[in-house]
């Protein structure tokens, strides 16, 4: 299981305004300029929540998928559904869906 990013894709939560401070990946300083950020960084950072409208919530959701009986791979879907909003990624491994999540989040500003 995958539990932090590689040096780009927290190079690019940076580069959308995320902190440094929030990162907490093990870092080589000597190798890779940017401290990668982990699997909880990720899941301290997303929205637990997302109020929009009318007080209107979606809260976050992540679970496996198995795709179908004949494959047994296993893909992750990390998502906000409401009829007004719709924010879905699936990717093989958790973070990497939530990666995308949070990258969605960011540029629509649901980050603070």
């Amino acid at each position: 299981m995958k539990t932090q990013l590689a040096t780009s894709e927290s190079a690019k939560l940076i580069e959308l305004g995320v902190s440094r401070s929030k990162a907490n990946g093990i870092w080589l300083p000597y190798v890779t300029e940017v401290q990668p950020f982990t699997l909880i960084d990720i899941l301290d950072i997303l929205p637990k929540k997302i109020t929009f409208g009318h007080r209107t919530n979606c809260r976050l959701k992540m679970q496996p998928i198995i795709s179908s009986k004949d494959r047994i791979s296993e893909v992750w879907q990390a998502c906000y559904l409401h009829t007004s909003l719709k924010a879905n990624a699936e990717a093989p491994e958790l973070i990497d869906a939530l990666y995308s999540l949070l990258v969605w989040c960011l540029e629509k500003g649901y980050v603070k």
